[in-house]
């Protein structure tokens, strides 16, 4: 009887973990179909990979946009107190019908985040970003799971192969740029708000630009020579996969992003904003591609990394600064769909 009753109470424990679980699962469904949103769960023979798909009912043939989220580990769903949003930076309704929208979720970063306490990076219960997440923030791994998205809705009936869009922000543009190599299932690409060379040259204008404003040439000048002599020691990034610091810096500094756009034949379009001091270069693209066709390049004057804008009342005084993800999105859009840029 003895045994009976802990077998009992074991089978118990278990339906219960199983049904508050479902409970939670079951909700953050609900939850996402609120807002236009499925999760979908790709399993491949090494890895299961997250992302968010637009709700298509009819599996109505459409348009795709994989957008590619920059470096922070954030969920791509978040609550704020009884409200729910995905971490697209533009207003989804607008496209929902039309398009599918997708959206990769990071490794080992929930897919639901509470927006107080998540929003400039999830942790875990004792503080710390999650090593899972750690160990596979790289390029490599970045590239090698939007890969996978794309090669499985490329199989899929409700994805226009004839239209298949990526549109990469922040370190996302450097994902796109990768991805896009020799890559023929992808229609268009675009690439916001990042340095086309790499992460190092973001840190060298940055030196350069302090020498000029606090006359310490000499100084800035010595880091400048150190960023440079580690970007040309780099060896063979897999020789730092034992170090996921060091593996994540090598993989994003190794190669010089613009060199990725030559060996993809489709238009490309390039955003930055001019307040943007790590898009700067963005202003060389065209000297460094002339030659090469279908290829546009669009400035936003005084909008910043996240396409702010710094605004001012009729006496000069700085008030709330705009934000303006859903004209620089509109635009993004209007150009794929035209091939035109105001």
């Amino acid at each position: 009887m003895i045994k009976l009753c802990k077998v009992s109470l074991n089978v118990k424990m278990l339906f219960l973990i199983f049904f508050l679980f479902f409970l939670k699962s079951f909700g953050q469904i609900n939850e996402l179909k609120e807002i236009g949103f499925d999760k979908v769960e790709l399993k491949t023979k090494s890895d299961t990979i997250v992302f968010i798909r637009s709700i298509n009912r009819d599996n109505t043939t459409k348009p795709t946009i994989i957008f590619l989220q920059g470096s922070l580990p954030l969920p791509i769903v978040f609550k704020d107190k009884e409200e729910f949003f995905t971490l697209f930076p533009f207003k989804t309704a607008e496209y929902l019908d039309k398009y599918n929208l997708i959206l990769i979720a990071r490794k080992g970063i929930p897919l639901l985040g509470e927006f107080q306490r998540d929003a400039n990076g999830y942790k875990d219960a004792n503080g710390y970003v999650p090593l899972e997440y750690i160990k596979y923030d790289n390029l490599t791994y970045r590239v090698l799971q939007t890969r996978e998205v794309l090669n499985f809705l490329y199989k899929q009936k409700w994805v226009d192969k004839k239209a298949i869009y990526v549109v990469g922000h922040s370190e996302g543009y450097r994902v796109a740029a990768k991805l896009s190599e020799n890559n023929k299932k992808i229609t268009k690409l675009v690439c916001m708000s990042a340095d086309p060379f790499n992460r190092s040259t973001e840190e060298i204008l940055k030196y350069r630009l302090d020498s000029y404003t606090q006359s310490n040439d000499s100084i800035s000048q010595n880091a400048i020579n150190d960023i440079t002599k580690n970007f040309l020691s780099i060896g063979k990034i897999e020789e730092y996969k034992k170090d996921a610091d060091l593996y994540n810096w090598s993989s994003y500094n190794s190669e010089l992003t613009f060199n990725s756009f030559k060996k993809f034949n489709n238009p490309i379009l390039v955003i930055y904003g001019t307040n943007d001091l790590t898009a700067f270069h963005n202003d060389l693209l065209l000297f460094l591609l002339k030659d090469k066709r279908d290829f546009f390049v669009k400035a936003y004057p005084d909008y910043d990394h996240n396409f702010f804008k710094k605004e001012f009342d009729e006496d000069g005084n700085l008030v709330e600064d705009s934000y303006n993800w859903d004209t620089v999105f509109r635009d993004t859009v209007n150009w794929l769909e035209t091939g035109k840029l105001d």
